[in-house]
Formats: C-alpha cells, structure tokens, sequence
C-alpha cells in the first residue's frame, strides 16, 4: 500500500480565510459573532456549515476558545486593525492576490480589476514584515554599487525599512514614493532619519545611487524606461530589485501577479539591460543573497 501524503497544500489556508472573508464570518467573528451560531445568523450561511468553518479557523490558529466563544488570535489582527503597519504582517496582502487570482478568468477577459478595500495598507503591511535578511542583503547589494557614495534616493519601498536601514548605516536618505503610499508610511518613520519625498518616481534629487524596489515591473515599457533615464540623470549609480525573465526564478507566474493587479509586467532581463545600457556606462545582473529578487545595477564611470 503506497503511503498517504499527508503535507497540506499550502493554498488551503489562503482559500480558508478568502472563503470566510467572501462570506462575512471574519468580519462577523473580528466584531460581534462568538460563537458558530452567531457566525451563521450574522452571515446568513448554514449554521452546520459556519460551525465547520469556525472549526477549521480554530484548527489553524485564527480563533480560540475562551470562556465559552471564539476570540480572534494574533494570527488574525492584520485584519482587525490596519492603524499601525507593522501589526498587519503578510497574510492580508496574500489574500488579496489569491483574490486577484481567482478573479483572473475575467480580468483575462477584459473586465476591470476588482477594487479590494484596504488594499494599499495590506501591501504596505506586507513590506512592513520584510524579512530582516532579506532587506539587508538588498542594502548591501546596492552599497557595493555606489561605495563612496554617502547619499541615496530609495523608490517604491514601501513601509521604509530600505531606506531606514540605509538610514542607520550613516546614509543620507530620500524616501520617495506616491502620496498616498508616503502617507502611509510616514507615521512609522517620523523619528527616523529619512526624508520623505512625494512623487512619481522621474523627478529625483541629486544623489550618489539610487534603489529602486520592483519599480521597473509596476510600470510598463515605456514608464520603465522613463524610470531608468531619471535615475541616470539623478546619481552615477542605480541598483533595480525586481523580477526578470530569463534571470529570476518564477518571473512567468509573478508577471501574472502583475497581470492580476492590472498593472506593471515582468520585463525580460536583456530589456531592462538595455534601458539601462543606453544610461550608464557599465551594467550588470546580481543575485542578492537571501532575496528574492535579482538585481539589475547600473554605473556610470566618472
């Protein structure tokens, strides 16, 4: 008899919590319900069917059993709160793709992106919770790039942390990103050392290197290279974390991402080299340690 597998699909939790999203319980179980019978009165759900559902939450460790009813555990509170970023954490930005996911057949089919209520603050949550060696192994990579520099304009990395921990390594930091996403994010970095700066990402101050985070794949063809020229024009180096095909693993399914969200696309490897080629005088590919990401460096030889 063969042996039965029994490792969990990792999707299984994902889809758990979008199905109790898509039904109300978790707002019902993150306000008022306590109970499976409250879940299935608040929700209009069958009530056999909202106390397997509540079971299977409890199994994973989003509820636990006090005193006689259900109580949302830390697992949870990224989707209680969203006042505070780094209370978050990833789980909601990752149901929101598997959301964006399961509406691709229509976004495949022209229709509209669904809008998804705290989006933004889930994705800056997300970047919030970066893993902390991931991050500086991506600072690291891009200090290599510019080694005498002291000053560096960091786009579109979200919650901060690059740039704080550029911040502590006794740079001279701009955070520049949207309006919205630096309104976000300037509660947490109000006593850091960081300059924060609205814009689209082609009007940088003079610096020494420039480090962008996956802003070459949120912008298409055109945008990105509008992003590359601005970046040559603002500081003699620049470091592109981001996702290529033909260089990062598992580029195709994130171009779906992009695909999915309705904007950017995973750009081919010896597209941005070429954009950045027509920039700087030398240009390479480096894998970062610990990332995710490739990254895509720029110099200009002075």
């Amino acid at each position: 008899m063969p042996t039965q597998d029994r490792s969990e699909p990792p999707w299984r939790e994902i889809a758990l919590l979008w199905a109790a999203r898509r039904c109300g319980a978790l707002e019902a179980l993150s306000t008022t319900a306590g109970s499976p019978e409250a879940v299935a009165d608040a929700t209009g759900i069958d009530p056999e069917a909202a106390e397997r559902l509540v079971a299977a939450l409890q199994s994973q460790g989003f509820l636990t059993h006090v005193d006689g009813e259900y109580e949302p555990t830390n697992r949870l509170l990224g989707f209680l709160t969203k006042t505070d970023l780094r209370s978050i954490g990833r789980l909601p930005a990752k149901l929101d793709a598997f959301e964006r996911w399961v509406a691709l057949p229509e976004t495949l089919a022209g229709r509209a992106v669904p809008e998804q209520s705290d989006e933004l603050r889930n994705e800056l949550g997300r970047a919030a919770a970066t893993d902390e060696a991931s991050l500086r192994s991506e600072v690291t990579t891009a200090v290599h790039a510019a080694p005498d520099g002291d000053s560096v304009v960091v786009v579109g990395d979200g919650a901060g942390r690059r740039a704080v921990e550029f911040a502590r390594r006794g740079w001279s930091v701009t955070l520049l990103d949207s309006e919205e996403r630096i309104d976000a994010a300037e509660p947490l970095l109000r006593r850091e050392s960081v300059d924060l700066r609205r814009g689209d990402g082609t009007e940088m101050p003079p610096c020494d290197l420039v480090v962008g985070i996956e802003t070459l794949s949120r912008r298409d063809g055109d945008g990105a290279a509008d992003h590359v020229a601005a970046a040559a024009a603002a500081a003699p180096a620049a470091v592109f974390f981001d996702t290529f095909s033909g260089e990062t693993p598992g580029a195709a399914l994130v171009d779906i991402d992009r695909l999915a969200a309705g904007a950017g696309r995973v750009h081919s490897v010896g597209t941005a080299r070429s954009w950045l080629g027509g920039a700087f005088d030398e240009v390479s590919v480096e894998a970062v340690p610990s990332g995710r990401r490739s990254a895509l460096v720029g110099r200009s030889i002075q």
